[in-house]
């Protein structure tokens, strides 16, 4: 019987002072979780004091087991739950430490992600506006200079669209990589957006930041390995330096933008940020904003000008103009904003725009008992998208407008960029059944074999062939050389800015099918020229 107590004894005894053992192991993963500066955590000081607690009376029932000549089960069954509550505290502890390191891992992953570009793993715009922000903070406190650089891939666009996305891809990862292996440790390189990079260089002076950009385009000039074939591309880098060009972030990534276009612009490796020299660079930057704005804020209004023919003193269809309501500026022709939107990447969204509003007038006219037909001028980017006919289709689809009611003008110069793929849109377009004009005709660089290439029949003369036929004998020369060529190969020719009648009457005489232009009738609100239809001498036969 005495045997069997001593051995109870030793037991409850090793089964407490095993659970402090456990109490202390606790207290590891527990002062783990206090020293996280998160508020949530601050509770477990408390936890970590009742752990030292339990520890002290752990301590003093084992004193109490060694002092008693007499241990029974009761004894025992306190141990035992002694230890299983050591164990449950430390099971919690250490789920706890791990639970809330996976949280913080994700949490960490999920910002990773978020502020890093996921191709590249480069830091994104997010991420280097914020180390562009610290920068500054360290630079204004120990007086040091700052440069910012803004980088643009040359040729890129024509790598991505003719060998695919999944090369375009690669390639960008390589730049990335062989861009990093040129910059400092200290140094910050993300991808802003698309094909464009930029880099935050604390410390760094012109004559350094210049020797940088050097670098950089000399690591990114190298061929690249693509398909079995060495594709070189270009860069061109703006650069901005604090605090001779600006004080906060804002304004050196804005100058920074600026100087790039100002290199792409004069085709150099780099271009630093001029005030004197880069006004209208600010200016084109600013109206591009403001553009952006017109079309969320539907500032954009269409005006049409018609189209007669000589012959048959009909009318034969309108052409849709695009105006800019601007709220201070008035209203803006589209000579002054549209080649901005093509280079700041706006004029599909343009040409849907216009599409869609002429569509829905031509349904309006269709509707009245008038059969308009309605002419679009496309860019060349409308040309290069594949997607384009498929829009087309769609928006006539939706005003219920049969396609031979619709005319795509096309500038000549146009044809002669890319033209297996400019070819292949142009055929779908007209295997739609819309009919197809080239615009400008004389300004760019067509020749008859371009004409019999493409599927259209209809050819402008442009304005400034025009204008002054009447006096000037070569421009006449002109208008009747290209009036014969045009009817030679089964086309007919729509005369640009006939202004007055003896234009017209010498159009009429050289033989011209159709003219517009302000003699005829100036660019009309939907309303006006609705009325113009109905009061018109040239009443509607064509």
């Amino acid at each position: 019987m005495v045997e069997v107590g001593y051995q109870l004894k030793i037991v409850s005894i090793s089964m407490v002072i095993i659970g402090v053992l456990l109490l202390a192991l606790s207290l590891i993963p527990t002062q783990k979780i206090c020293r996280r500066r998160n508020q949530l955590y601050k509770g477990w000081k408390w936890l970590a004091a009742l752990i030292v607690f339990f520890i002290l009376g752990y301590i003093l029932y084992i004193n109490i087991l060694f002092k008693s000549i007499f241990i029974t089960t009761q004894h025992l069954i306190v141990s035992s739950i002694l230890l299983s509550g050591s164990i449950f505290v430390v099971m919690v502890v250490r789920l706890s430490l791990a639970s809330i390191r996976r949280s913080e891992h994700l949490t960490d992953r999920e910002r990773h992600r978020a502020l890093h570009d996921e191709l590249t793993e480069l830091p994104n715009r997010i991420l280097i506006e914020e180390r562009l922000d610290h920068g500054l903070t360290v630079a204004k406190r120990r007086r040091e200079p700052l440069a910012v650089l803004l980088m643009d891939l040359v040729r890129f666009k024509e790598i991505n669209d003719s060998l695919g996305h999944f090369y375009g891809d690669y390639l960008l990862q390589e730049v990335a990589h062989r861009m990093q292996g040129v910059v400092r440790e200290s140094d910050t390189l993300a991808r802003f957006g698309g094909d464009e990079f930029a880099m935050v260089l604390p410390a760094t002076t012109l004559s350094q930041a210049v020797m940088i950009s050097q670098k950089i385009a000399a690591a990114v000039e190298e061929p690249f390995l693509l398909e079995g074939h060495n594709v070189n591309v270009g860069i061109s880098i703006g650069i901005a330096l604090y605090p001779e060009h600006g004080l906060n972030s804002e304004t050196l990534i804005l100058y920074a933008d600026m100087a790039m276009y100002d290199a792409k612009r004069n085709d150099v490796i780099y271009a630093i940020f001029n005030p004197d020299q880069d006004r209208t660079t600010f200016n084109r930057l600013v109206m591009v904003g403001e553009l952006r704005e017109a079309l969320l804020h539907k500032q954009m209004f269409l005006d049409y000008q018609p189209k007669v023919s000589i012959r048959k003193k009909g009318i034969i269809g309108v052409e849709a103009l695009l105006r800019w309501q601007h709220p201070d500026k008035g209203i803006i022709g589209p000579d002054d904003f549209i080649p901005l939107a093509e280079q700041a990447g706006l004029i599909k969204s343009l040409t849907t725009l216009v599409l869609d509003k002429a569509l829905e007038q031509c349904s309006l006219w269709e509707q009245a008992g008038l059969q308009i037909p309605v002419a679009v001028n496309l860019s060349i980017k409308n040309l290069h998208d594949l997607d384009f006919p498929k829009e087309v289709k769609k928006l006539l689809k939706k005003w219920q407008v049969v396609p031979h009611l619709l005319v795509l003008e096309i500038t000549e110069s146009c044809i002669i960029v890319d033209q297996e793929r400019v070819a292949s849109v142009v055929r779908e377009l007209k295997s739609n059944g819309i009919k197809l004009s080239i615009d400008d005709f004389g300004t760019g660089y067509s020749s008859i074999s371009y004409l019999k290439k493409f599927p259209a029949r209809e050819i402008k003369i442009d304005k400034s062939f025009v204008i002054d036929m009447v006096h000037n004998e070569d421009n006449a020369v002109i208008v009747k050389s290209t009036i014969d060529m045009v009817h030679n190969i089964g086309g007919q020719v729509v005369a640009e800015g006939v202004e007055d009648e003896a234009t017209q009457d010498l159009l009429t005489e050289l033989g011209c099918d159709f003219l517009q232009g302000f003699h005829v009738c100036r660019p009309l609100s939907p309303n006006l020229i609705t009325e113009w239809f109905q009061s018109t001498p040239w009443c509607n036969k064509g």
